[in-house]
């Protein structure tokens, strides 16, 4: 009997470190897993500021236009850009209009300040003749899927508000929508530039 206790003992024992055993590696791995999720949110939140800064910068320091078409969310092939940029240099021999064309990354702005962003270029690249006002600038951003298009003062006198967005509807967006980027680009500005000579 004395015997048989003592094995008893022993197993309720053995029985007892293995728990506390298992419950200190559940310790241990709820402390490391904490650890790890704290160090998650701290990544996320240093990004998250090194994006915001990045995004007060390009907002504070934006680069002049290279030429009218500025991709910076590469859209479109060195060919396309050339020949949206020679239909916009004819257009704009021809009528003095001058028509801006920038696609905007999402490490650019946030979503909900797109069509800030979009008039903050228009203004500050000074789309458009000084006397006349008479640019558009056409901000596009695959990444959020938006367009937006910013009419000058003159520009509005001639294209209204309903024209911008049906042709915004019915050229650029079908095309988008298709993943086809420079074909609808082709076609709004087309059209676009076909509404203003029938007008002016």
């Amino acid at each position: 009997n004395v015997g048989g206790n003592f094995t008893t003992e022993n197993r309720n024992q053995t029985y007892s470190m293995k728990q506390i055993s298992k419950y200190i590696f559940l310790l241990f791995f709820a402390i490391n897993l904490n650890a790890q999720k704290t160090d998650v949110i701290k990544n996320d939140r240093l990004k998250y500021k090194s994006v915001e800064l990045f995004r007060k910068v390009f907002w504070d320091n934006l680069p002049k236009p290279v030429s009218w078409t500025n991709d910076y969310e590469n859209l479109y092939s060195d060919a396309e850009q050339t020949k949206l940029d020679s239909i916009i240099t004819r257009f704009e021999k021809e009528t003095t209009f001058e028509i801006g064309i920038v696609t905007i990354d999402t490490i650019k702005t946030s979503k909900e300040n797109f069509d800030n962003l979009s008039l903050h270029i228009a203004q500050t690249w000074g789309i458009g003749k000084k006397d006349k006002d008479n640019g558009i600038l056409i901000a596009i951003s695959k990444g959020y899927r938006r367009i937006r298009i910013e009419n000058g003062n003159g520009t509005e006198k001639i294209i209204t508000e309903k024209e911008t967005s049906e042709i915004i509807e019915n050229y650029f967006i079908p095309e988008f929508r298709k993943g086809e980027f420079y074909n609808g680009t082709l076609n709004g500005l087309s059209e676009i530039i076909k509404l203003l000579k029938s007008k002016i």
